[in-house]
């Protein structure tokens, strides 16, 4: 599946520093709700849902978060790409109490409940790939991740 047009420039966002995982949500929240991709109540929704569902990961030398939260709370789907200036735990995928520090999110809108899986699993595949995760570590520039982004995933 084609996932490219789920990647924005306004969205792409490079060397972010936040002192928390609830800073880091309120203030992609903030964005996302500004440019109209989600209701007012994401920020809490996708706080809660990590809390019961982590979406840190481990994965190819990288450690990356995937939070989302269920689509009545997106308007128009979207994935918001955050590489981090310095990394913010989260806890690992599958656990209550394993903490990684997280250098890249990978926060996700999706409008339709069958496509959060498949996404899922395209973002994770890429993650196992070592010249996707060393491209993913080199670019320092936004622009240039959003279009290598775009070509990842389909364009």
């Amino acid at each position: 599946m084609d996932y490219h047009d789920l990647f924005q420039k306004e969205l792409t966002l490079i060397n972010s520093s936040y002192e928390s995982q609830a800073e880091l949500f309120e203030c992609t929240s903030n964005i996302l709700e500004k440019e109209q991709y989600v209701e007012a109540t994401f920020r809490e929704a996708v706080t809660n849902r990590e809390v019961i569902f982590p979406t840190g990961l481990e994965m190819n030398g990288i450690k990356i978060a995937i939070p989302h939260t269920d689509t009545i709370y997106v308007k128009r789907p979207f994935v918001l790409v955050n590489k981090l200036s310095t990394p913010i735990p989260f806890i690992q995928m599958g656990s209550s109490e394993k903490w990684i520090d997280v250098e890249v999110i990978f926060m996700l809108g999706i409008k339709n409940p069958k496509d959060q899986v498949p996404l899922l699993s395209s973002i994770m595949e890429k993650f196992m790939e070592a010249d996707f995760v060393e491209q993913i570590k080199e670019i320092n520039d936004s622009s240039a991740l959003y279009d290598f982004l775009k070509k990842q995933f389909g364009e």
